[in-house]
């Protein structure tokens, strides 16, 4: 929320990417076994989860995961969030994925069937738009409120500050730091009130 001429506080919520949820989608499809540490999350929450094309993906996992951090790593994981590249984004797209050539195995499986994984990513985008619009309706608003809450609680306006919360389709109860100011929160939990004890703890240190 910012309010012309003044400065104030920023909460973005990055749902539905599609960048990131085709990398959960390889990652579960080709059996891609990476443990859970600092930006890599528990295991991506895919059901079904589709039938792998390689008998084992194990020569995937050193460029999954330097295609997860490289996806993490344009929006800048210090700092006020920003915008995505488009040079950059062009990279990990359809149909050639040059961004992926230096490790030509992953590049050939995701080129290869990355039409399943959007097709996954956008029926649960659109499952997801609908939700969100039905709770819009009925007045849900939940960072606002929490912004709100601890205003009242500390006296005064909170202090400008800046914040990107980005919500990821995983099966995992952390939240996880992405640097000073973008957060990677799953699903399940961002969907809990666990999130807003959270979120409420964060901006009072903040405001």
């Amino acid at each position: 929320m910012r309010s012309a001429g003044t400065a104030s506080w920023s909460i973005s919520i990055d749902q539905w990417d599609h960048q990131l949820e085709w990398a959960l989608w390889f990652r579960a499809a080709e059996r891609i076994d990476v443990p859970a540490d600092g930006l890599v999350t528990g295991p991506p929450d895919v059901d079904p989860v589709p039938e792998p094309s390689l008998p084992s993906g194990g020569e995937l996992v050193e460029g999954w995961l330097w295609w997860w951090r490289a996806l993490l790593a344009p929006p800048s994981l210090s700092g006020p969030p920003k915008p995505l590249d488009m040079a950059d984004l062009n990279r990990f797209s359809p149909p050639d994925f040059e961004g992926l050539d230096g490790y030509p195995a992953l590049r050939h499986v995701v080129s290869t069937r990355w039409g399943a994984a959007n097709a996954w990513h956008s029926t649960r985008k659109r499952a997801g738009i609908r939700a969100f619009r039905a709770a819009r309706a009925q007045g849900a608003g939940r960072e606002g409120a929490v912004v709100r809450a601890v205003e009242a609680e500390i006296g005064h306006k909170a202090a400008p500050f800046s914040l990107r919360i980005i919500v990821l389709p995983v099966l995992d109860q952390q939240i996880r730091s992405a640097g000073t100011s973008t957060y990677l929160v799953p699903e399940l939990v961002h969907a809990s009130g666990a999130y807003g004890d959270w979120l409420r703890e964060l901006v009072r240190k903040l405001a």
